[in-house]
């Protein structure tokens, strides 16, 4: 499902270059990038999900290389195979929770999928939820719809990045079953970047859950 190869990544005035040990996760599995702040683990997110380019050595992610992808070929492909949990949910304020469901397709130049959204939003004990607006939510109600958000294009890989950052306890862990059970559900990978003690004592001992430590 992810493998990577001889993969590093320099920012322009940066002294050297961050380096990834080489890595294959196999599909079924999910991932936990693990490290101080500044390890690299944000860097790594970022070329799983094509948003830097690949600058050394080989990345692929669900058997597609990005390395050497046009940016047109690689919008088309993060659409089709990325979901993205952000650190901060950025629901829009002026949409209903509906209407926040559908903007990835529409983004994408497709029609909304309410259906989708209905289903979603049912999987995720928010079904009733629909017509709200994000000032009208919860932190966990809010997490919840911006899992739905993406869900929606059904992704083979779900990335969240440090996304226990200003939780307390029981909403980390909530969030972090939501996450897991979602990606079961939905038959997809789980990449999860974290340097919260909380999110590698609840993952680190999953059989199904391989830890990168950078």
């Amino acid at each position: 499902m992810l493998a990577w190869e001889g993969l590093a990544h320099r920012y322009a005035g940066a002294p050297q270059a961050i380096r990834y040990a080489d890595f294959a996760l196999p599909r079924g599995r999910h991932l936990l990038l693990r490290g101080a702040s500044g390890s690299g683990k944000s860097t790594l997110l970022a070329l799983l999900a094509g948003l830097l380019r690949v600058q050394q050595g080989r990345l692929a992610v669900a058997g597609t290389e990005l390395a050497g992808m046009s940016p047109r070929a690689l919008d088309a492909w993060r659409g089709a195979t990325l979901g993205v949990v952000p650190q901060r949910l950025h629901l829009s304020e002026a949409l209903t929770v509906a209407e926040n469901l559908a903007l990835p397709a529409l983004a994408a130049g497709q029609g909304a999928d309410p259906a989708r959204a209905a289903e979603l939003l049912e999987a995720l004990d928010v079904a009733d939820l629909a017509g709200r607006r994000p000032h009208q939510l919860s932190v966990g109600q809010a997490q919840r719809v911006a899992l739905a958000r993406a869900l929606m294009r059904r992704p083979r890989l779900l990335l969240a990045d440090e996304p226990s950052a200003n939780l307390d306890d029981d909403h980390t862990i909530t969030l972090l079953a939501l996450l897991l059970d979602a990606a079961e559900r939905e038959g997809c990978t789980l990449a999860i970047a974290s340097h919260d003690a909380r999110v590698v004592e609840a993952l680190g001992s999953r059989d199904d859950v391989a830890e990168v430590v950078l």
